[in-house]
C-alpha cells in the first residue's frame, strides 16, 4: 500500500516554495505544501479526502515563529514528526486519520481499533517507515546546509560533474593527471569557499570554461551533446548558487 520513495532535494524544494510569492514567508504554509506536494503527492493526487484533509490540518505553532523551513529549527521539527507514540507522530495523524482509512483500506472499517490485528500491524510499520524517511528528509537538509556552508569552489565543480555523469550516464575520460588539477587549471578562486560572488560565478557561467571542463571528463561525440551538457552544467550550478545565496 505504502509507496516507498526518497527524499533526497528537500533543500532544493523548500527554496523554491520560499520563491513562491503566496508562499514566501509563512513556513506553516510551506510545511503544508510540502505534505501535500512532496510527501504524500501521491496519496492526495489518489484521493480528494486527502487533499482536503491537508487543507484543513492544523499545522505546528512553533513553524509560524520562522520564515522558512530551511531556517526552522530541526531538532524541534524532528521530535514533532517522530511524536511520543506512533499514534501522534506526524505519519500516525495523517495515516490513522479516517480520511486515510477510508481512501486506502476501503474493505474495513475507517477505524484503527476496529481493523483485523495483521492490518493493523501494516499500518503501524507503514507510519513509522514513513516518518522515518521523512525525518531523513530533514535531517539531510540540515546536513547539506552545513555542507554548503564550507564547499570549495573546486569541490562544487566536482559534485556538479558529478551529478551529470549520474543523471546522464555519460562515461568519464580516463584522465591524464587528477581531476583536482585539471579544475585549479580553469578556475582561480578553486580552493575558495563558493559564496556565488559575482567573480566565482563570472568564472563559472563562462562558455568556454564550461565546455572545455565537459570535453576534459567527458566522451563526447556530437556537438549538440556537448551544448546539451553545458546547459545540465549551469542548471546544477545555478542549483547550488541559490543554496549559498540563502546561507
Amino acid at each position: 500500500m505504502e509507496r516507498r520513495e526518497s527524499y533526497n532535494n528537500l533543500l532544493d524544494f523548500c527554496l523554491a516554495l520560499d520563491e513562491d510569492k503566496e508562499l514566501a514567508g509563512k513556513a506553516p504554509e510551506i510545511f503544508r505544501k510540502i505534505l501535500m506536494d512532496y510527501f504524500f503527492q501521491h496519496e492526495v493526487y489518489d484521493s480528494k479526502k486527502m487533499e482536503n484533509f491537508f487543507r484543513a490540518m492544523e499545522m505546528p505553532k512553533f513553524l509560524s515563529e520562522g520564515i522558512s523551513l530551511v531556517d526552522v529549527d530541526i531538532e524541534r521539527l524532528l521530535r514533532y514528526i517522530e511524536g511520543e507514540t506512533f499514534k501522534d507522530s506526524l505519519c500516525g495523524m495523517i495515516m490513522l486519520s479516517t480520511e486515510y482509512l477510508k481512501s486506502f483500506y476501503p474493505h474495513h472499517s475507517p477505524s484503527f481499533n476496529k481493523m483485523p490485528s495483521d492490518v493493523q500491524q501494516e499500518i503501524v510499520d507503514a507510519i513509522k517507515e514513513k516518518n522515518s524517511r521523512i525525518a531523513g528528509a530533514f535531517k539531510k537538509m540540515k546536513s547539506d546546509r552545513e555542507a554548503d556552508r564550507n564547499r570549495t569552489v573546486i569541490t562544487l565543480v566536482a559534485l556538479v560533474l558529478k551529478n551529470i555523469h549520474v543523471k546522464t550516464g555519460l562515461p568519464f575520460n580516463r584522465l591524464n593527471k587528477s581531476s583536482a588539477d585539471i579544475i585549479r587549471s580553469y578556475f582561480t578562486s578553486a580552493d575558495d569557499v563558493f559564496k556565488a560572488q559575482q567573480r566565482q560565478m563570472a568564472e563559472l557561467n563562462d562558455d568556454r570554461i564550461i565546455k572545455e571542463l565537459i570535453k576534459c571528463f567527458f566522451v563526447v561525440k556530437k556537438f549538440q551533446d556537448l551544448s546539451d551538457i553545458a546547459v545540465l552544467f549551469r542548471k546544477e550550478m545555478d542549483r547550488y548558487k541559490k543554496r549559498a545565496l540563502r546561507l
